[in-house]
């Protein structure tokens, strides 16, 4: 009986040409007991000197250590939409190199690919550009290489990937926007309109022209003393119900005595108002549509989380003989609108700004009118913009 080393080497070398690749694997541990290493012997005594020969084992592709690739940059994108993600792959060999894409969990675990077969150069920064239909959460994008040769890479630098909610559909649609501008402009008198979209972007005709804010202004009383009070009481409640809902300058009085001018300039400071300025009382406040646009969309921000259903109440129950412009126009396409209009002297200047929300779309809208001709011509612009914007 020859040595279990004798025997080990003899099993290595038929192994070798009958292409057994893993003799390693049941062998291991030969030398630390007689006992294991016999278990394995009699099998491949009888493979090699019977003349078996072993399937080869499959085939994979050999890891290059010159190879490396590296996802370059974090990406954040919203579900749906599309996103860039750029990468870089060197290889010391050069030569031609196909990439493929895939989207993996911190853990490794395969969620999709992204992009598959691309071709790309070594050494330069590459980029793919396509859409992201993966759920809400974090992930990582990992770049994976093969050179002409079958080999892939050594190592591969991950970058993260967060993918936001879906956005809403996009309302107004461009259509929509030049439609009711080249409306607005086509109006006599100033006017001015500021939008923002569904997707949370401006478009405007001299959005940042100053006007009056007459009434308009009490939605920012309204915010201002919610944000100063944690509790309001009944005799307040009815106080800020009458400045709202009924537009009552006397109620305003009360309130902007509490809130005060400083009271306004920390929140259009803290809203990011760019050209808010006071200008003596309350109703010659300076704003623009810009402003209140974003104003009004992003209303619930600035507003105690106790408080948003009390004022989304009186922005929305203002009485129906101030119902006019963009409620009259938006209620009738099923959105519900919290707003806020202003009028000085008879009707010469006319202005409302809110916000409009149906289903996931919301929308922040300011239409400003001065120098008038009629008491309802400022009215009739302020309609026919918002009708404008929101049709299809």
């Amino acid at each position: 009986m020859k040595s279990g080393e004798s025997v080990l080497r003899r099993v290595r070398k038929q192994a070798e040409r009958s292409s057994i690749l893993d003799v390693d694997a049941w062998t291991t541990g030969a030398r630390r007991g007689r006992r294991r290493l016999w278990l394995g012997v009699p099998l491949a005594l009888l493979l090699a000197f019977a003349g078996v020969t072993a399937h080869p084992a499959p085939a994979f592709a050999e890891v290059d250590p010159g190879l490396v690739t590296t996802a370059l940059s974090v990406v954040t994108v919203h579900s749906g939409a599309r996103a860039t993600f750029s990468f870089r792959v060197d290889d010391a060999a050069g030569g031609p190199l196909t990439v493929d894409l895939v989207v993996e969990r911190a853990g490794g675990q395969v969620v999709r690919t992204l992009a598959a077969g691309l071709s790309v150069a070594a050494g330069q920064t590459a980029s793919w550009r396509g859409r992201v239909a993966l759920p809400r959460g974090s992930y990582v994008y990992v770049v994976h290489a093969t050179d002409a040769a079958g080999r892939t890479e050594a190592q591969a630098t991950p970058a993260a990937l967060h993918v936001l909610a879906a956005l809403p559909p996009l309302v107004p649609t461009p259509r929509a926007v030049r439609r009711a501008l080249t409306w607005a402009r086509a109006r006599a008198g100033d006017v001015a309109v500021a939008v923002v979209d569904s997707h949370g972007v401006l478009h405007g005709y001299r959005g940042d022209r100053r006007f009056y804010s007459a009434s308009m202004v009490k939605a920012m009383l309204l915010v201002a003393y919610l944000r100063g009070h944690r509790h309001v009481s009944a005799s307040m409640r009815g106080v800020l119900a009458g400045m709202i809902e009924h537009s009552d300058n006397a109620a305003a009085g009360i309130v902007y005595g509490i809130v005060g001018r400083r009271g306004l300039v920390a929140l259009a400071h803290l809203s990011g108002m760019r050209r808010f300025r006071p200008n003596g009382g309350w109703i010659t406040t300076l704003v623009t549509a810009a402003d209140l646009a974003r104003f009004f969309r992003d209303m619930h921000d600035y507003i105690p989380r106790r408080h948003i259903a009390f004022a989304d109440r009186l922005l929305s129950g203002i009485i129906p003989a101030e119902s006019w412009g963009v409620p009259a126009a938006a209620r009738s396409l099923h959105y519900r609108v919290y707003f806020k209009g202003g009028w000085l002297g008879a009707w010469v200047l006319a202005s409302q700004s809110a916000r409009l929300v149906r289903r996931s779309v919301r929308l922040g809208l300011a239409v400003f009118t001065d120098g008038n001709p009629t008491s309802d011509y400022g009215k009739e612009t302020i309609r026919g913009v918002t009708a404008r914007l929101l049709r299809p």
